[in-house]
Protein backbone atom coordinates (compact mmCIF):
# COMPACT_ATOMS: atom_id res chain seq x y z
CA UNK A 1 0.00 0.00 0.00
CA UNK A 2 1.09 3.93 -0.54
CA UNK A 3 2.49 5.39 1.92
CA UNK A 4 -0.17 8.46 2.76
CA UNK A 5 1.30 11.81 2.77
CA UNK A 6 0.70 14.85 4.70
CA UNK A 7 1.19 19.02 4.05
CA UNK A 8 3.61 19.89 6.61
CA UNK A 9 3.65 23.78 7.84
CA UNK A 10 6.70 24.05 10.36
CA UNK A 11 5.91 27.26 12.18
CA UNK A 12 7.41 28.81 15.17
CA UNK A 13 5.59 28.23 18.39
CA UNK A 14 4.03 31.46 18.91
CA UNK A 15 2.48 30.99 15.13
CA UNK A 16 1.18 27.41 15.83
CA UNK A 17 -2.18 28.06 17.37
CA UNK A 18 -5.68 27.93 14.92
CA UNK A 19 -5.64 31.75 16.22
CA UNK A 20 -2.06 33.00 15.70
CA UNK A 21 -1.32 30.96 12.27
CA UNK A 22 -0.77 33.56 9.44
CA UNK A 23 -3.13 34.08 7.14
CA UNK A 24 -1.24 32.63 3.97
CA UNK A 25 -0.80 29.40 5.66
CA UNK A 26 -4.77 30.04 6.64
CA UNK A 27 -5.08 30.35 2.66
CA UNK A 28 -2.62 26.92 1.98
CA UNK A 29 -4.34 24.90 4.70
CA UNK A 30 -8.20 25.69 3.08
CA UNK A 31 -6.60 24.94 -0.45
CA UNK A 32 -4.92 21.91 -0.12
CA UNK A 33 -7.65 20.42 2.34
CA UNK A 34 -10.45 21.09 -0.63
CA UNK A 35 -7.99 19.52 -2.61
CA UNK A 36 -8.19 16.24 -0.81
CA UNK A 37 -4.63 16.28 0.88
CA UNK A 38 -4.08 16.34 5.12
CA UNK A 39 -2.28 19.39 6.48
CA UNK A 40 -0.84 19.79 10.02
CA UNK A 41 1.35 22.12 12.17
CA UNK A 42 4.49 20.91 13.37
CA UNK A 43 6.96 23.30 15.80
CA UNK A 44 9.55 24.19 13.81
CA UNK A 45 12.87 23.01 15.06
CA UNK A 46 15.57 24.17 13.14
CA UNK A 47 17.99 20.82 13.55
CA UNK A 48 15.42 18.48 12.64
CA UNK A 49 14.89 20.07 9.34
CA UNK A 50 18.63 19.83 8.47
CA UNK A 51 18.23 16.39 8.15
CA UNK A 52 14.05 15.52 7.23
CA UNK A 53 13.90 12.11 6.44
CA UNK A 54 12.57 11.45 3.03
CA UNK A 55 9.09 10.61 2.79
CA UNK A 56 5.57 10.95 1.49
CA UNK A 57 5.25 14.18 3.22
CA UNK A 58 5.85 17.89 1.57
CA UNK A 59 6.64 20.80 4.15
CA UNK A 60 6.44 24.69 4.18
CA UNK A 61 9.15 25.86 6.64
CA UNK A 62 8.06 29.60 7.92
CA UNK A 63 10.84 31.80 7.05
CA UNK A 64 13.12 28.76 6.54
CA UNK A 65 16.83 28.61 4.91
CA UNK A 66 17.10 25.34 4.49
CA UNK A 67 17.36 23.07 0.74
CA UNK A 68 16.29 19.61 0.37
CA UNK A 69 13.68 17.54 -1.79
CA UNK A 70 9.67 18.45 -0.73
CA UNK A 71 10.81 21.40 1.20
CA UNK A 72 9.99 25.02 0.28
CA UNK A 73 10.63 27.90 2.06
CA UNK A 74 8.06 30.39 2.78
CA UNK A 75 7.22 34.09 3.98
CA UNK A 76 5.61 37.61 3.48
CA UNK A 77 8.35 39.09 0.23
CA UNK A 78 8.16 42.57 1.35
CA UNK A 79 4.79 43.46 0.10
CA UNK A 80 1.89 42.16 0.32
CA UNK A 81 0.57 40.46 -1.73
CA UNK A 82 3.66 38.54 -2.36
CA UNK A 83 5.13 35.17 -0.84
CA UNK A 84 7.96 33.55 -1.19
CA UNK A 85 7.36 29.42 -2.20
CA UNK A 86 11.71 28.92 -2.25
CA UNK A 87 13.66 26.10 -1.93
CA UNK A 88 16.51 27.39 -0.38
CA UNK A 89 14.94 30.02 1.59
CA UNK A 90 13.67 33.43 1.72
CA UNK A 91 15.57 37.07 1.82
CA UNK A 92 18.99 37.10 1.33
CA UNK A 93 19.12 32.86 1.21
CA UNK A 94 16.34 33.01 -1.58
CA UNK A 95 17.25 31.83 -4.85
CA UNK A 96 16.64 35.25 -6.56
CA UNK A 97 19.86 36.64 -4.18
CA UNK A 98 22.24 34.98 -6.57
CA UNK A 99 20.08 35.33 -9.81
CA UNK A 100 21.72 38.11 -12.19
CA UNK A 101 19.79 41.48 -12.11
CA UNK A 102 20.38 42.84 -16.19
CA UNK A 103 18.35 46.10 -16.49
CA UNK A 104 18.44 46.10 -20.42
CA UNK A 105 16.65 42.74 -20.49
CA UNK A 106 13.72 43.64 -18.71
CA UNK A 107 11.08 45.27 -21.17
CA UNK A 108 10.41 48.29 -20.66
CA UNK A 109 6.43 48.47 -20.75
CA UNK A 110 5.86 45.38 -18.55
CA UNK A 111 8.07 46.95 -15.97
CA UNK A 112 6.15 50.09 -16.03
CA UNK A 113 2.91 48.78 -15.32
CA UNK A 114 4.00 46.48 -12.59
CA UNK A 115 5.49 49.48 -10.76
CA UNK A 116 2.44 51.53 -11.82
CA UNK A 117 0.56 48.70 -10.20
CA UNK A 118 2.31 48.41 -7.38
CA UNK A 119 2.85 53.04 -6.94
CA UNK A 120 -1.22 53.02 -6.73
CA UNK A 121 -1.65 49.95 -4.40
CA UNK A 122 0.95 51.67 -1.85
CA UNK A 123 2.13 55.18 -2.42
CA UNK A 124 -0.77 56.39 -3.61
CA UNK A 125 -3.23 55.68 -0.27
CA UNK A 126 0.15 56.03 1.73
CA UNK A 127 -0.09 52.53 2.59
CA UNK A 128 2.21 49.96 3.68
CA UNK A 129 2.68 46.68 4.80
CA UNK A 130 2.00 47.75 8.39
CA UNK A 131 -0.25 49.96 9.63
CA UNK A 132 0.73 53.81 9.79
CA UNK A 133 -1.10 56.92 10.65
CA UNK A 134 -3.02 59.07 8.17
CA UNK A 135 -2.28 62.59 8.92
CA UNK A 136 0.37 64.17 6.89
CA UNK A 137 3.57 65.09 8.89
CA UNK A 138 5.54 67.89 7.39
CA UNK A 139 9.71 66.21 6.99
CA UNK A 140 12.58 68.23 6.29
CA UNK A 141 13.56 68.01 2.91
CA UNK A 142 16.38 65.88 1.54
CA UNK A 143 17.47 63.58 4.88
CA UNK A 144 18.73 60.93 5.34
CA UNK A 145 15.24 58.50 6.26
CA UNK A 146 16.77 55.70 8.88
CA UNK A 147 14.17 52.59 9.58
CA UNK A 148 14.48 50.84 12.61
CA UNK A 149 13.47 46.89 12.90
CA UNK A 150 14.22 45.49 16.13
CA UNK A 151 15.11 42.10 17.38
CA UNK A 152 13.79 39.21 14.90
CA UNK A 153 15.01 35.79 13.23
CA UNK A 154 15.21 37.18 9.73
CA UNK A 155 17.46 40.82 10.65
CA UNK A 156 19.56 39.19 12.83
CA UNK A 157 20.36 36.78 10.43
CA UNK A 158 21.21 39.22 7.65
CA UNK A 159 22.37 42.41 9.78
CA UNK A 160 26.65 43.03 9.24
CA UNK A 161 26.47 45.97 12.22
CA UNK A 162 24.20 46.30 15.37
CA UNK A 163 21.54 48.99 14.56
CA UNK A 164 23.17 51.39 16.93
CA UNK A 165 26.53 51.18 15.12
CA UNK A 166 24.85 51.66 11.71
CA UNK A 167 22.94 54.84 13.00
CA UNK A 168 26.53 56.11 14.47
CA UNK A 169 27.51 55.85 11.66
CA UNK A 170 25.13 57.85 9.23
CA UNK A 171 24.87 60.26 11.62
CA UNK A 172 28.79 61.11 11.79
CA UNK A 173 29.06 61.02 8.15
CA UNK A 174 25.70 62.62 7.37
CA UNK A 175 27.64 65.41 5.77
CA UNK A 176 24.99 68.13 6.28
CA UNK A 177 21.84 66.40 5.59
CA UNK A 178 19.32 65.96 8.72
CA UNK A 179 18.76 62.52 9.66
CA UNK A 180 15.21 61.08 10.83
CA UNK A 181 14.70 58.22 12.45
CA UNK A 182 11.56 56.15 12.19
CA UNK A 183 10.75 53.36 14.58
CA UNK A 184 9.58 50.08 13.50
CA UNK A 185 5.17 50.55 14.30
CA UNK A 186 4.41 46.97 15.43
CA UNK A 187 8.26 45.59 16.48
CA UNK A 188 9.10 48.33 18.95
CA UNK A 189 10.90 45.94 21.86
CA UNK A 190 13.94 46.60 24.21
CA UNK A 191 16.34 47.27 21.32
CA UNK A 192 14.54 50.62 20.39
CA UNK A 193 13.77 51.33 23.64
CA UNK A 194 17.61 51.37 23.76
CA UNK A 195 18.11 53.10 20.59
CA UNK A 196 15.11 55.99 21.26
CA UNK A 197 16.87 56.35 25.14
CA UNK A 198 20.38 57.02 23.47
CA UNK A 199 19.44 59.04 20.53
CA UNK A 200 17.04 61.35 23.28
CA UNK A 201 20.40 61.87 25.21
CA UNK A 202 23.43 62.22 23.09
CA UNK A 203 21.82 62.73 19.95
CA UNK A 204 19.13 65.21 20.30
CA UNK A 205 19.68 66.80 16.79
CA UNK A 206 18.24 63.07 14.84
CA UNK A 207 14.58 63.82 14.42
CA UNK A 208 12.93 60.61 15.75
CA UNK A 209 9.30 60.54 13.93
CA UNK A 210 5.85 57.86 14.13
CA UNK A 211 5.16 59.60 10.97
CA UNK A 212 3.53 57.98 8.12
CA UNK A 213 6.98 56.08 6.05
CA UNK A 214 5.13 57.30 2.67
CA UNK A 215 5.56 61.36 4.02
CA UNK A 216 9.28 60.48 4.99
CA UNK A 217 10.10 58.74 1.97
CA UNK A 218 8.81 61.73 -0.11
CA UNK A 219 10.85 64.32 2.11
CA UNK A 220 13.81 62.16 1.71
CA UNK A 221 16.58 61.48 -0.32
CA UNK A 222 17.50 58.46 0.53
CA UNK A 223 16.77 55.54 2.95
CA UNK A 224 18.75 53.48 5.22
CA UNK A 225 18.02 50.07 7.01
CA UNK A 226 19.33 47.02 8.27
CA UNK A 227 17.21 44.93 5.35
CA UNK A 228 13.79 46.05 5.90
CA UNK A 229 10.65 46.18 3.20
CA UNK A 230 10.73 50.06 3.26
CA UNK A 231 14.07 49.41 0.80
CA UNK A 232 10.98 48.17 -1.88
CA UNK A 233 8.87 51.67 -0.56
CA UNK A 234 11.64 53.83 -1.25
CA UNK A 235 12.12 52.67 -4.61
CA UNK A 236 8.47 53.05 -4.95
CA UNK A 237 8.88 56.84 -4.47
CA UNK A 238 12.56 56.32 -7.11
CA UNK A 239 14.69 56.78 -4.00
CA UNK A 240 17.93 55.09 -3.17
CA UNK A 241 18.23 52.73 -0.64
CA UNK A 242 21.13 51.67 1.27
CA UNK A 243 20.89 48.37 3.44
CA UNK A 244 23.45 48.05 6.63
CA UNK A 245 22.32 43.85 6.29
CA UNK A 246 22.47 41.09 3.59
CA UNK A 247 19.56 41.01 1.30
CA UNK A 248 17.88 39.53 -2.14
CA UNK A 249 17.45 43.62 -3.04
CA UNK A 250 21.36 44.15 -3.16
CA UNK A 251 20.73 44.53 -7.14
CA UNK A 252 18.89 47.67 -6.73
CA UNK A 253 20.66 48.99 -3.23
CA UNK A 254 23.80 49.95 -1.94
CA UNK A 255 24.92 47.56 1.09
CA UNK A 256 27.53 48.95 3.49
CA UNK A 257 29.16 46.20 5.60
CA UNK A 258 31.69 48.29 7.56
CA UNK A 259 31.68 52.13 8.85
CA UNK A 260 34.45 52.77 6.63
CA UNK A 261 31.90 51.71 3.25
CA UNK A 262 29.30 54.46 4.27
CA UNK A 263 30.78 57.90 2.50
CA UNK A 264 31.57 55.94 -0.78
CA UNK A 265 27.97 54.11 -0.48
CA UNK A 266 26.10 57.50 0.37
CA UNK A 267 27.75 59.22 -2.64
CA UNK A 268 27.29 56.60 -4.79
CA UNK A 269 23.25 56.23 -3.74
CA UNK A 270 22.86 60.03 -4.28
CA UNK A 271 24.38 60.03 -7.44
CA UNK A 272 23.58 56.53 -9.50
CA UNK A 273 20.92 56.57 -12.40
CA UNK A 274 19.02 53.46 -10.59
CA UNK A 275 16.77 50.81 -12.61
CA UNK A 276 13.89 51.12 -10.13
CA UNK A 277 11.02 50.43 -12.87
CA UNK A 278 13.32 46.92 -14.07
CA UNK A 279 14.20 45.78 -10.58
CA UNK A 280 10.71 45.94 -9.10
CA UNK A 281 9.31 43.76 -12.36
CA UNK A 282 12.19 41.38 -12.21
CA UNK A 283 12.32 40.88 -8.57
CA UNK A 284 8.64 40.14 -8.07
CA UNK A 285 7.06 38.97 -11.08
CA UNK A 286 10.12 36.87 -11.77
CA UNK A 287 10.90 35.54 -8.41
CA UNK A 288 8.22 35.62 -6.03
CA UNK A 289 4.34 34.13 -5.68
CA UNK A 290 1.89 37.32 -6.17
CA UNK A 291 -2.05 37.59 -5.41
CA UNK A 292 -3.82 35.58 -3.87
CA UNK A 293 -2.32 31.78 -3.75
CA UNK A 294 -1.70 31.11 -7.41
CA UNK A 295 -2.14 27.41 -7.51
CA UNK A 296 -0.92 26.05 -10.41
CA UNK A 297 2.25 28.10 -10.32
CA UNK A 298 2.58 27.06 -6.74
CA UNK A 299 1.68 22.99 -7.56
CA UNK A 300 4.42 23.40 -10.46
CA UNK A 301 6.80 24.67 -7.88
CA UNK A 302 5.58 21.43 -5.45
CA UNK A 303 6.42 19.29 -8.77
CA UNK A 304 9.97 20.90 -9.16
CA UNK A 305 10.91 20.13 -5.36
CA UNK A 306 9.69 16.44 -6.28
CA UNK A 307 6.25 16.31 -4.33
CA UNK A 308 4.75 13.09 -4.40
CA UNK A 309 1.16 14.16 -5.33
CA UNK A 310 -0.02 10.72 -5.41
CA UNK A 311 0.75 9.97 -1.83
CA UNK A 312 -0.16 13.51 -0.81
CA UNK A 313 -3.65 12.91 -2.66
CA UNK A 314 -3.55 15.90 -5.04
CA UNK A 315 -3.87 15.78 -8.47
CA UNK A 316 -0.21 16.98 -10.13
CA UNK A 317 0.07 20.09 -11.83
CA UNK A 318 -0.80 20.80 -15.74
CA UNK A 319 1.24 21.67 -17.61
CA UNK A 320 4.24 20.55 -16.46
CA UNK A 321 6.64 22.60 -14.45
CA UNK A 322 9.01 24.74 -16.05
CA UNK A 323 12.80 23.97 -14.24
Amino acid sequence: MMAKGQIVFHLPRHLLGDLQIPPLYQVLRRGFQARGAEVTLRYRDLRALQDLPQGADFHFVHNGGGTGACVLNTAVAYLLPYFYFDPEGVYFQSRSNRASFDPKAVPEATAARRFQTLHQRYVRPRLSRYEQPQEHSTLPKGAIAVFLQDWSEPVEAARFMSTQAMLQTVIAGAAGRPVVVKPHPRNQGPETVMLLHWLARKQPQVLVTQANLHDILQAAAVCVSICSSVAIEAMLHKKPAILFGKSDLHPCAVTVQSPQDWPAALAHALSFDWPYQAFVHWFFDQHLRGGDVMWLPLLQRMQAAAADFAALGISPPSPPARQ
